[in-house]
């Protein structure tokens, strides 16, 4: 399967909402999504195949830190390495900006995320007691350290998003 990862655009919301709401049990707002567009620091990507969104990721660049604030693919598509070339991307783009490090939370219950992000090399730094207030459920601090070299993350000159779209198969 064939897809492109690109700037999210005010145009894509109600996709990125659908989304949203199929996978989290407390989704962000449409106004919270919109103030994504208006941070300087945030990086908000989509992938885009079958000419539709797939999934989506909002990502902030802050202090050195790139922070995974929200990763999700339409279950439909699930499985695919749509999740993941999302995330490879943001890690790529937040290195090619000064970013050292990319951390994260993940609900202890998302194996599926969690295996992603293990694959990628995050390591669990910590354990967040009832973070989760819809559930209650604990949460992992995950990171990974962007300054080191690293066979699963190429980040190689031209492999991150500047003006055009990025394509995947």
């Amino acid at each position: 399967m064939t897809f492109r990862i690109r700037p999210a655009r005010p145009e894509d919301l109600s996709q990125i909402l659908r989304i949203e709401r199929l996978s989290f049990p407390s989704p962000w707002s449409g106004e919270h999504f919109q103030k994504e567009f208006e941070k300087p620091y945030a990086l908000f990507l989509v992938a885009e195949g079958e000419e539709r969104i797939l999934g989506y990721g909002c990502f902030w660049l802050l202090a050195g830190e790139l922070q995974i604030a929200n990763l999700a693919v339409d279950p439909a598509w699930r499985g695919r390495g749509i999740g993941e070339g999302l995330l490879r991307e943001a890690l790529c783009l937040g290195r090619a900006r000064g970013a050292v490090r990319a951390l994260l939370e993940v609900r202890v219950g998302n194996l599926s995320a969690r295996r992603l992000y293990e694959k990628l090399g995050f390591r669990i730094e910590g354990r967040r007691k009832a973070y989760y207030r819809d559930t209650g459920e604990d949460a992992l601090l995950m990171s990974l350290s962007l300054t080191e070299s690293q066979e699963n993350l190429p980040c190689r000159r031209g492999s991150y998003i500047t003006r055009e779209t990025r394509k995947f198969e």
